[in-house]
């Protein structure tokens, strides 16, 4: 864990940046509540989330931080770290900023950037945190604001190195999504962020559904390892021991999420083999599998369609039908009806809904966590990819 200074005996120094005026913040917010607009009539399905105002702070190594209610909260400690009388607060979350308009008449930003989390009041910069990550702005994409936010979404579920589907409500990665968030860090250059947790990875499965071995985790951990190591990794030995007895014929197939997804499987297996360059054997079985349409991004044709995810699995894991969306061309899944966070998963038996009641106790009582890794990335990825 990276060590910072609590906000009342930080180091600061003068601005090199000026603070937001209100006009400016305002608008920011207008350009990326137009484009949530626009996205909003590509996908005109919605779901309304807890009407609670409030922004994260603390991407990739960052310390942890929640603005809410004129109060900054260092959600480790879970105690203010800064207070404020606040007249009007303005959220801008693709532009990772919380603008102030304080009763005293004098106007306080927190924002991250590039470098770090600072506070601009008073002329002075204010150093919450300083390290480097790659937050590009996608001007050349339709989605730009949204896809500041969203990666935003993916950013602040890296905790201590490990992404995490909730850094709050969850304390161990699941390997699916940590692929699908390393797709995402891999397209924005912060793979780095991953380096120690892959590097110090020695299950091939995370074991995280009722201490199952889910066959798809042998591809993912293949591809994780791709992004920052190569053949040599430990790990990879014990993927290759661990997939044979699963094998059937030319492909593999075993329990995912409690049931059988051959397509699935083996789709995952043979791209974590591409990913490091290893020799594939496999096929991908010619038959119907409900999981095959949600890996979009490779061995596209190699699809039976079947059934397909109902509203109530939309609801419930939105990143189902993003990513299904990737792989048909199509528009069903939803949108977040609030500007942020705009992604969520409901009614998780593995998650700690109790943890959330620090930001609201709405999130814990509905079973709902709010910001989702692979949902984020999910959503990021589908609309990083559209022309």
């Amino acid at each position: 864990m990276r060590h910072f200074l609590i906000v009342l005996s930080l180091f600061c120094l003068k601005a090199n940046a000026q603070n937001f005026t209100k006009p400016q913040a305002e608008k920011s917010l207008k350009l990326y509540r137009d484009n949530l607009a626009l996205l909003r009539q590509d996908h005109p399905n919605g779901r309304n989330l807890p009407d609670v105002k409030f922004f994260f702070f603390g991407m990739g190594d960052r310390p942890k931080m929640c603005y809410k209610d004129g109060a900054l909260i260092n959600l480790e400690t879970q105690k203010a770290a800064r207070r404020w009388k606040v007249k009007e607060a303005i959220i801008v979350p693709s532009e990772y900023l919380v603008h102030l308009e304080l009763e005293n008449g004098k106007a306080v930003d927190i924002q991250e950037t590039n470098t770090g989390m600072y506070i601009f009041e008073n002329q002075m910069q204010v150093i919450l945190a300083e390290t480097n990550l790659n937050l590009p702005d996608f001007s050349d994409k339709k989605f730009g604001p949204i896809l500041r936010e969203l990666h935003h979404e993916v950013l602040i579920n890296v905790k201590d190195g490990m992404p995490l589907p909730n850094f709050l409500a969850f304390e161990k990665p699941w390997y699916r999504d940590a692929a699908s968030m390393g797709m995402v860090l891999k397209n924005t250059g912060n793979t780095n962020l991953l380096t120690n947790w892959i590097t110090n990875l020695n299950e091939p499965f995370d074991r995280n559904n009722q201490g199952r071995a889910e066959v798809d985790n042998l591809g993912q951990v293949l591809f994780l390892v791709s992004l920052v190591s190569d053949v040599k990794h430990p790990i990879v030995e014990k993927v290759i021991e661990a997939r044979e007895p699963f094998e059937h014929n030319d492909y593999v197939v075993g329990r995912t999420d409690g049931e059988q997804h051959p397509v699935y499987q083996t789709k995952w297996l043979k791209f974590g083999l591409k990913s490091l360059g290893l020799k594939d054997k496999y096929k991908v079985p010619l038959e119907q599998d409900s999981y095959s349409s949600i890996f979009w991004w490779d061995f596209k044709k190699d699809n039976v369609q079947g059934l397909r995810f109902d509203e109530a699995a939309n609801l419930k894991n939105p990143y189902l039908a993003w990513a299904e969306d990737d792989f048909y061309n199509e528009k069903r899944a939803l949108v977040s009806l609030r500007d942020y966070p705009l992604t969520w998963s409901s009614d998780n038996e593995f998650a700690k809904f109790e943890s959330l009641n620090l930001i609201d106790p709405s999130f814990g009582e509905q079973k709902l966590t709010p910001t989702h890794g692979r949902h984020a990335a999910e959503m990021f990825m589908t609309l990083f990819n559209q022309k």
